[in-house]
């Protein structure tokens, strides 16, 4: 049976001159907990439950598309309405690095044998940021970042 999608609800396509089937699934006798928070329908035949089901479906309906919620018409609106701009919003970073302060140095970084010693067939050699200097403009002071010395690789240059 082929579906198609419009605007109008599908509709139940079991005839009412059909037998119910049983009350639920066969579960091998293991207990059966129902949720306090799914309301049960109380339908006991067929059209009461094609009756529910189609309330049901028009509540759901109702939520989804209707567009009058508590007597007032709400219109879907194409795109987000921001927030109004401040026009006194600083478009300038407040904190700024001092480039020809910063200290830049090349480690050299070895392998371990098996035993805990420098393997020196294998190495890497990487350039580390050891200093940075960064200026408030509003409150014009002075930020210093240091690595420091950590005692781990061998200086370059």
């Amino acid at each position: 049976m082929p579906l198609y999608f419009s605007e109008l609800p599908p509709t139940c396509p079991i005839s009412l001159d059909q037998i119910p089937a049983s009350k639920g699934p066969y579960n091998f006798g293991r207990p059966t907990f129902i949720r306090k928070s799914i309301p049960l329908i109380p339908a006991h035949d067929l059209p009461s439950a094609l009756a529910s089901a189609n309330i049901a479906r028009s509540i759901v309906t109702s939520i989804t598309k209707n567009k009058v919620i508590n007597n007032v018409y709400s219109p879907k609106t194409q795109g987000f309405l921001g927030v109004a701009k401040t026009k006194y919003k600083t478009t300038r970073a407040r904190w700024v690095e001092q480039t020809n302060k910063r200290i830049k140095r090349q480690y050299k970084y070895y392998g371990k044998n098996d035993d805990g010693s420098k393997n020196k067939d294998i190495s890497v050699t990487m350039e580390r940021i050891e200093r940075m200097v960064w200026y408030d403009r509003a409150w014009k002071s002075y930020l210093t970042w240091e690595y420091g010395d950590k005692g781990e690789g061998e200086r370059v240059r």
